[in-house]
């Protein structure tokens, strides 16, 4: 996926989640759209594109929210890069690995927000935190794994049928 296109795909994604998937939040939560793409991205790129797609779509959620500068930015590059340990391992056309991966990777972004926020003095409850927001998200997450695992697909060239033997890349 050439720079500039990832660069349109992040901005569009932004502005998706801040308007419209805001406003039609399931559950009482909106979900992280970019969370979604940089795990199916780094699902299909390995380790150092996830690595960087994750940097630059935090970075620019960062940007373009509020709350502490950088938090977006570690957590999604942190989790590009371990979804992309994956890459050579998955069957890229079954769906199922990706919306896995979105509940593992919610449950984690998760966990490191609350040891930021905490570090941060954050005076809300972990227990609460887990119920109402990272809870549904997993939830949330797989469902919106469909459209955009199929659309990085598209977007990047991939064949997501007879990708190799028996579904897998070599």
């Amino acid at each position: 996926m050439g720079g500039l296109i990832l660069f349109v795909v992040l901005l569009f994604s932004i502005a998706l989640q801040s308007t419209v998937l805001a406003e039609i939040s399931l559950f009482g939560v909106t979900p992280d759209l970019i969370l979604v793409i940089t795990v199916c991205y780094g699902l299909l790129h390995g380790p150092v594109k996830g690595l960087f797609f994750g940097l630059l779509g935090g970075f620019l959620l960062d940007l373009t929210g509020g709350g502490i500068l950088g938090l977006h930015t570690l957590i999604k590059a942190v989790l590009g890069y371990g979804a992309g340990f994956l890459e050579k391992t998955v069957f890229k056309d079954n769906i199922l690995v990706p919306a896995l991966a979105l509940v593992v990777a919610t449950f984690i972004q998760g966990v490191i927000s609350l040891l930021i926020l905490i570090t941060f003095d954050w005076q809300g409850r972990f227990f609460t935190h887990f119920v109402y927001t990272v809870l549904p998200l997993s939830i949330y997450h797989p469902l919106l794994t469909v459209p955009v695992y199929y659309g990085v697909l598209k977007l990047t060239g991939h064949n997501h049928r007879g990708l190799g033997r028996g579904g897998m890349e070599f």
